[in-house]
């Protein structure tokens, strides 16, 4: 199995939630050992995989847009404005909803995606 293919499938389970024992697989998944620690220090590839739902809305992003880019972006920044939108200190419901899906290691994985991926 690759290795974003194990925070793919925590992911999904995190996000569908259904009663406990997805949040005790999430959890079981991360302390066994079999998160990626490559997920954690920012997996360009995760990041790559996460990005759609970015994406769509920031692709087209252009400097005079009220939609900032977020190509090239610095990794620090990308963190610390996402980490601000879920714990809702940042004003913008989409990406509170957003950013509140996400766990830290999704975070670090799309910050370093960005960041690589050109300017456009």
């Amino acid at each position: 199995m690759r290795r974003w293919a194990h925070a793919r499938l925590r992911t999904s389970f995190r996000i569908s939630r259904e009663g406990g024992a997805a949040a005790i697989l999430t959890m079981g998944m991360a302390m066994s050992g079999h998160a990626s620690q490559a997920a954690m220090a920012g997996d360009v590839e995760l990041g790559r995989y996460l990005s759609s739902e970015c994406t769509t809305c920031h692709g087209a992003a252009k400097s005079d847009s009220t939609i900032p880019p977020i190509h090239g972006l610095d990794q620090r920044h990308f963190v610390e404005v996402l980490k601000a939108y879920r714990a809702k200190t940042l004003p913008n419901a989409a990406m509170q909803n957003i950013a509140g899906r996400l766990h830290d290691d999704d975070i670090a994985a799309l910050a370093a995606y960005f960041a690589a991926a050109k300017p456009r």
